[in-house]
This record gives C-alpha cells, sequence and structure tokens, in this order.
C-alpha cells in the first residue's frame, strides 16, 4: 500500500517489485520518482519499501528497492506459493 492506495504484486525480487495498476487514473506515477510503502505478505508480516520507478506501462510499475527485502522473507513467501499452487511451480 502507498498513500492509501493498495496495488497488487504481480513480481517481486529482493531487489524490486512489479506492481500492477488496475485502473488507477487518478495516480500519476513518473519514471525515477520515489516510491514508499508497507508490503504486506500472506502471512500478515509486513515490510517497508522503499524506492524508485524505474519503469511505467499502462497497467503496472516497476521499482527498484534502497533496501532489499531479506532473503528469509522471499524463500517463505516461495515455500508458501508452492504449498498452495503446486502444479504451477
Amino acid at each position: 500500500m502507498s498513500g492509501g492506495v493498495s496495488y497488487p504484486v504481480m513480481n517481486l525480487s529482493e531487489q524490486g517489485l512489479l506492481l500492477g495498476l488496475p485502473n488507477q487514473k487518478s495516480v500519476v506515477f513518473t519514471q525515477s520518482s520515489l516510491f514508499s510503502g508497507s508490503l504486506t505478505f500472506f502471512d500478515n508480516e509486513s515490510f517497508l519499501v522503499i524506492g524508485k520507478v524505474t519503469r511505467v506501462t499502462a497497467d503496472s510499475i516497476a521499482i527498484q528497492l534502497r533496501k532489499p527485502i531479506p532473503l528469509r522473507i522471499i524463500m517463505a513467501e516461495q515455500r508458501r506459493l508452492i504449498q498452495y499452487f503446486p502444479k504451477r511451480a
């Protein structure tokens, strides 16, 4: 969530995020602008993300993070996804 608006996470790595922009016409992102928000995982663990917008398309924004998401959080999320969606892994 950023500025009180929630965005779906389309892709996630230690160094970056790809967020979906589902019809957010009132929110304008520009390349190189700063982004900050709270990333909440399915187990309700939250992580503060701060980064720079590196790419903007009609339906997504890519963000390079200033502080990486800890590997333990990434690995826990991967295990959770494999557990709940085994045929897609």
